[in-house]
Parts: C-alpha cells; structure tokens; sequence
C-alpha cells in the first residue's frame, strides 16, 4: 500500500527521467531502487565529468548529484550545468552529509534547488524529488502560456492586417477571369494566382485556430511552429468568426 502511494506520488503527468550522480556504489544502487520503485526513470553515473558528458543525451528531468566526488565534485557539476543553456532549466537536488551553512550556501549559490541528507530517507527523497518535479512543471507550463499568448496575439494581428488584400487580390483574379476562356493562357495563370491566394487565406485561418503550441525542425535545428499539430479538433470543426471564407470560383461567360 505504502508503495502504490509512492508511486502514484512519483510521475503525476508521465514518469520523469532522474539522472542520479553519485560515485559510491552503494549509496548509488540504493537511491535507484528507491526512486524506480516510485515508478521514475532512472540513469546513474558515477561522476561529474560523466554526467556533463552525458547529460545531453539523457536529457533528464531532474538531477541528484552528489557533492563529494572525486576529480569534480557536485558542486563545480552544478555549476557547469548551470552555465550551459541546455541544461541550465534542470533542477539539481544535491545529496550530501554535509550540512553546515558554508557547505549548504556553495551548493545553492552553484544553482542547487534542494538537498538531501545522508544517510538517505525514502519518505525525504521522494517528497523532495516530487516537489521539484511539481515546481518545474508548474513553471513550464506557466512560460509555454505565456508563449501562447504571445502566438496568438501575433496570429491574431497576421489575420486581420492579410484578410482584406488577400480579398481585393482574390476579388480582381475573379472579375478578370471572368472575360477569359478556360482555353486562353491568361485565365489558367490567373486561376493559379486564384488557388495560390486561397491557400494564404487558409494559413490565415488556421493561424486564427491555434489552441497550443507545437514545433517541427525547419533548416537544420531550427525550431518553427507546426500550425497543423497546433490545432485542436474542436477547432477544426468549427470555423471562427471572421474566418477565410475565399469567394466561388466564377464561370466563364
């Protein structure tokens, strides 16, 4: 019983990714079996020097580091960690028996959020570890929020400045196709022009849509948002008040 309310504690969206640091084996293998039982994902490393080396390729939630380690300790990881961009956003919860204040004021002024005491308790690790896990995501949503606001102010402003030329152009291609025959050159290059405009007022209306936000590559690693996957399918279902709406192909006379 006391398990499953561990476990329902450990991942409330999906399970986190932990990657624990810390060179004695012992306290390592111990750490693991405690938070995989929580029902986490777990990476251990021995070092600093391995976790800095590895970290992009974990790419973990959540970092336990130990701060007394040879070659580079807990505290000179964190801090590289915390230079870094990449990993700057990753809590560090530090495990140490070294509590006095000197000890406890390098490990937050390196970019620590939190500490764990040796010798380590189940019920102190999970709640730490479950409370910086809440943080972080409450944060994360609080800025991708922030950055849908953003979107769809600029959507919002994209929309209404293009629909009135993207009408004019559309309305003028129809009237001069209108004098033409489907066989004359001009009337098949003016209905290209025609579908062309219709598919940047599709865009637009899209663009009126968005309901989240979602990214795919473009040139290289370049993140841009993926209008389609942005759309819910409630939105898609419904056309918005001043959506798009691209004026009857005209028959020829």
């Amino acid at each position: 019983m006391q398990q499953d309310k561990e476990r329902s504690r450990g991942a409330p969206e999906s399970p986190a990714t932990i990657l624990v640091v810390e060179d004695d084996q012992v306290s390592r293998k111990l750490i693991h079996s405690m938070l995989a039982d929580a029902g986490y994902e777990i990476r251990s490393m021995a070092d600093g020097q391995q976790c800095l080396e590895k970290v992009g390729e974990v790419r973990p939630d959540l970092i336990l580091l130990d701060v007394v380690m040879p070659n580079m300790d807990g505290i000179q990881t964190c801090r590289r960690l915390k230079s870094d961009g990449a990993t700057r956003h990753v809590p560090v919860i530090f495990v140490t028996s070294r509590t006095d204040d000197e000890t406890l004021r390098s490990a937050f002024d390196a970019g620590g959020s939190d500490y764990v005491r040796k010798p380590i308790s189940r019920v102190e690790l999970l709640a730490r570890v479950y409370s910086a896990l809440t943080q972080c995501r409450a944060i994360k949503k609080l800025k991708d929020e922030e950055r849908l606001k953003g979107v769809l102010e600029t959507a919002g402003g994209v929309c209404h400045e293009l629909n009135q030329p993207l009408q004019y152009i559309l309305g003028a291609v129809q009237v001069l196709m209108m004098d033409l025959s489907p066989q004359d050159t001009a009337y098949g290059q003016l209905d290209a022009i025609r579908a062309r405009v219709e598919q940047m007022g599709e865009i637009t209306r899209k663009l009126a849509d968005i309901t989240c936000l979602r990214t795919r590559k473009y040139a290289g690693d370049k993140d841009i948002i993926d209008i389609g996957q942005s759309i819910s399918n409630s939105a898609r279902q419904e056309e918005p008040p001043g959506a798009w709406k691209p004026i009857q192909n005209p028959e020829p006379d």
